[in-house]
């Protein structure tokens, strides 16, 4: 049996996983929150500081891993937020390069699965589905965090330093129970109503939950070789616009039934210019945020989907129930 590393493993995507792997691979579930109630499975738990190198080291030498799947990091925040690009270049760059670095002074051989985002690509005007081998213009401290442990990750690779790397550019994620990422493009301020921006034919690539963790039961059961470098776009199987993402929410259990009112995009960019005055050295993010809502923000899955997996999941099924699995 193949023993697993999963960092930030009490979060929303690492907690999901280990539920997924436990019972075919010994879990071990590193955070800095050690257990919580609907942690209660057989995992193996550390509570610990990523940014602590002594606590990687503990259980390197204690557990002789074969795969790391390395979701914990600083996501998204605010415009407000009093982080700055650094903190983000510490906890998504340099210690994910640290990780790596302990990991592999005792398996060379590892299998490293590091969760990006399709952020790193920046936002696209052009509406054309944007491919992994695309040039990445991050545009936020996060991306660019993001952006930089990706290319550091390849350059171990390219020195034969690392054998097997899986880099995963998730598309927003949600489930039933959480959908911030898609509530943003849909919801006025504290879900008073929905929101259609513009003509609401804006389409955008989404991830169920469900289907990230199954794609990387997928990538660790169905991975053969010895030295390989890998990038996906992971997806659904297809993208929705933000007219269908309101009406799966007005239908669904899960989320309130509201008015929708139609907003001019020519009046978030007017909003969008006067708050990136006010947050001053925000402006980059904020226009990022403009971008999300007047443009398409569709990847494309092929690459994914021609390894064989099939995101069964949609946000009907998610939110409707219409499908059974």
């Amino acid at each position: 049996m193949k023993t697993i590393l999963i960092t930030g493993a009490s979060g929303f995507i690492g907690q999901k996983i280990c539920d997924r792997l436990f019972t075919d691979y010994k879990v071990i579930a590193f955070d800095k929150i050690k257990s919580r109630p609907e942690m209660s499975k057989p995992y193996v738990q550390f509570g610990g500081d990523i940014l602590n190198k002594k606590h990687i080291i503990k259980i390197c030498r204690k557990y002789d891993l074969d795969i790391v799947i390395h979701c914990a990091g600083i996501a998204h925040q605010k415009a407000n937020s009093n982080l700055c690009a650094k903190d983000y270049e510490l906890v998504n760059h340099q210690a994910t390069i640290n990780l790596l670095e302990i990991v592999l002074k005792e398996n060379s051989d590892i299998h490293f699965i590091f969760l990006s985002s399709i952020s790193v690509y920046g936002e696209n005007e052009n509406g054309v589905a944007l491919k992994e081998g695309e040039q990445c213009y991050p545009s936020t401290p996060y991306a660019q965090s993001k952006a930089n442990a990706e290319n550091s990750l390849i350059k171990m690779f390219n020195k034969k330093i690392l054998k097997k790397l899986d880099i995963l550019r998730l598309a927003p994620v949600y489930d039933s129970q959480w959908s911030l990422n898609l509530e943003k493009r849909v919801f006025g301020p504290k879900k008073i109503c929905y929101v259609k921006f513009g003509s609401g034919n804006q389409m955008m690539s989404t991830l169920s939950r469900l289907n990230l963790t199954n794609f990387i039961d997928n990538r660790i059961k169905n991975q053969d070789s010895d030295f390989f470098c890998d990038i996906y776009n992971v997806t659904d199987k297809r993208p929705y616009s933000f007219n269908q993402i309101i009406e799966i929410f007005k239908q669904s259990q899960y989320q309130p039934w509201r008015l929708t009112i139609k907003i001019p995009l020519g009046l978030i960019w007017i909003g969008t210019i006067v708050l990136a005055k006010i947050f001053l050295g925000k402006s980059k993010w904020i226009k990022s945020c403009y971008d999300k809502l007047a443009y398409n923000l569709i990847f494309d899955n092929k690459k994914m989907l021609d390894t064989g997996f099939d995101p069964e999941q949609t946000l009907e099924s998610v939110f409707l129930k219409k499908m059974k699995f």
